[in-house]
């Protein structure tokens, strides 16, 4: 019960995430709260229920969207690629949260919360990409068009990663969950 408890508050500040850059960001592009939430949420709760919380999050704050429903395409890529970030960041859950304080990968948490986001930022890119590619009927435009936004988009969720990881993994390894799932 505890678990489901948990899956349903991570889907919701992972929503609540993903309208805080409506606020926090409304006229920077392609600079967003969703990935890291969703990824940290998977840290926490580990990498089945990361793939449930990115995956419902995600469609959540997709059908919810205040500038309407995707394309059902679109929908599944963006679906797909919000679960696979959960499930990456229940992946990372041993090197950033279960990793005693004097290891190696303690000391390299920043390398591996950048190396996350990048992972998850490309991929997530790359299926929507795809998806909007085969909806509009030209993949090599779709992707050729989708480069700069990537790179933006990549660009910020380094920086997010890196500050909003930093400061979230510390804080993370004393929550309940973590302390009992180390044992």
């Amino acid at each position: 019960m505890r678990t489901i408890v948990l899956s349903a508050s991570l889907i919701a500040f992972s929503v609540a995430c993903g309208y805080a850059k409506l606020l926090l960001f409304p006229y920077l592009f392609f600079v967003e709260l969703f990935t890291v939430a969703v990824f940290l949420s998977g840290v926490l709760a580990g990498p089945g229920w990361g793939l449930w919380i990115g995956g419902v999050a995600r469609l959540t704050f997709s059908l919810a969207n205040p500038y309407g429903p995707p394309h059902p395409w679109i929908l599944v890529a963006q679906t797909l690629g919000g679960a696979l970030v959960g499930g990456l960041g229940g992946l990372a859950r041993p090197w950033l949260l279960l990793a005693p304080e004097r290891s190696a990968a303690f000391r390299k948490r920043i390398p591996i919360l950048l190396s996350c986001g990048a992972a998850a930022t490309l991929l997530y890119d790359a299926l929507t990409n795809v998806a909007q590619g085969i909806v509009y009927g030209s993949l090599p435009a779709a992707l050729a068009l989708g480069i700069a936004p990537a790179v933006q988009h990549t660009a910020s969720n380094l920086a997010i990663f890196g500050v909003a990881g930093e400061f979230a993994i510390p804080w993370l390894r004393r929550h309940p969950v973590a302390a009992r799932r180390a044992e």
